[in-house]
């Protein structure tokens, strides 16, 4: 038994040898025969890279974009994500601001009902100084912060009095901050937004970039100044539920009070939008599949190239080596020894594109990491599948030349000029 695994060990090892010896001897045949290997096996970890990177922006920036056990009810759905050709909305009535106060009253579920209205493109000055515009305004209830993960890291968030009494008070985005003061103490100074001057009192804590955009440009200001100011628009309303175990519940509450404040009959479908922080890494998830879909195409073609190249490639080493074959078989060499020598052979020609190709892709995750500041840590299970999926192409492909070796006749084999 030991004798008999310690040859089966040595027949496996030269017959990889002699297949590193094949491609050696034939490096342009074997070079072209693996680019559609590295191909597919690089485009498969490459893309499985980028979308886990993406996907773990997207967590980390769903987690931290609403306060704990806080969904939002806005007038229309979400639409974020990935669209061909125009949108078209069904136009909706506005989501006032009573509206708070309705579920407030009617949502047992609910502990906290924060009001917020937002204008965007603004610019934000100070002397000769300014902001682009691509800030924008929120005009928030005292609820804004807490239900929005926004926390200052000076000065005070706004008050109940600030409201009641729309006094022109603004807490900054640590991105105007920076542009407006650069580092000094900005409490109790005034900028000006639109022509408007208002007090500073507070600054955001810094976010820092998603996907190259800054999460840091986000400005806070009394909703009632807010509407005195840019007019009463519709508002978003942010919902904190009591806990983790009432979130679901206090959804279905929510949805059921604003049918009745909305006067919907039984049947009519909604005529207000739902969001939260899971929808749009769902969202993320159904649009990104088909590119998964089209990565594991382009690997599975690449791979059927260059399996059927395999195939060629040792049709025309069967050719070649016929008296080799016959030679083996006269001197006592078995069906399954040749069979088993071809298969190593090709597996091998496989596996070695494979590795290429995840070496490639591993190179892509880190050039990626390097110079565009995105998580990309590659899959365990993509390179695991890369393998497999070489295997398979070796062994599939690989089976017809080998059984052709083996079923060779020794007397033929050794005439074969």
């Amino acid at each position: 038994m030991g004798r008999k695994l310690v040859r089966s060990i040595y027949s496996f090892f030269e017959s990889f040898r002699m297949a590193l010896e094949a491609m050696r001897a034939h490096k342009m045949r074997a070079f072209l025969t693996l680019v559609g290997v590295v191909i597919g096996v690089a485009t498969i970890i490459s893309m499985m890279t980028v979308l886990g990177g993406i996907k773990y922006k997207i967590d980390d920036a769903m987690l931290n974009s609403l306060g704990a056990n806080v969904f939002q009810v806005q007038r229309y759905d979400n639409d974020a994500g990935i669209h061909f050709g125009p949108r078209r909305r069904k136009w909706r009535p506005k989501i006032e601001a009573y509206f708070a106060d309705e579920l407030r009253e009617r949502c047992p579920s609910v502990r906290t009902v924060g009001v917020e209205s937002w204008s965007f493109g603004r610019r934000l000055s100070r002397g000769g100084l300014e902001t682009n515009a691509d800030h924008s305004i929120a005009g928030g209830s005292v609820e804004f912060g807490t239900n929005n993960s926004r926390y200052t890291v000076l000065g005070r968030p706004i008050t109940p009095q600030d409201i009641s009494s729309a006094r022109r008070v603004i807490v900054l985005g640590f991105d105007a901050y920076k542009t407006l003061y650069a580092g000094a103490d900005p409490i109790g100074t005034f900028v000006r937004v639109d022509g408007q001057k208002f007090e500073v009192i507070g600054v955001f804590e810094e976010r820092g970039e998603m996907f190259g955009e800054s999460q840091d440009r986000e400005n806070w200001i009394p909703l009632s100044t807010f509407e005195r100011i840019y007019g009463e628009k519709s508002v978003n309303l942010t919902v904190q539920a009591w806990d983790p175990k009432a979130y679901r519940k206090a959804q279905y509450e929510v949805v059921e009070a604003m049918r009745v404040v909305r006067g919907l009959r039984p049947g009519e479908e909604n005529d207000f939008g739902m969001w939260t922080p899971d929808m749009m890494q769902r969202q993320f998830t159904e649009q990104t599949a088909f590119i998964g879909i089209a990565a594991f195409g382009i690997c599975g073609i690449s791979l059927l190239v260059a399996g059927i190249g395999i195939m060629n490639i040792m049709l025309v080493s069967v050719t070649e080596r016929t008296r080799e074959i016959g030679v083996r078989k006269a001197l006592g060499g078995t069906r399954s020894s040749i069979l088993r020598q071809f298969l190593i052979e090709a597996t091998t020609l496989s596996l070695v594109g494979g590795a290429i190709g995840i070496s490639l892709g591993y190179g892509i995750a880190i050039f990626i990491n390097q110079n565009l500041n995105f998580p990309a840590p590659v899959p365990v299970w993509a390179v695991f599948l890369a393998a497999i999926f070489c295997t398979a192409v070796g062994v599939g492909f690989g089976m017809w030349p080998a059984v052709k070796a083996a079923r060779l006749d020794p007397i033929e084999a050794l005439r074969y000029e």
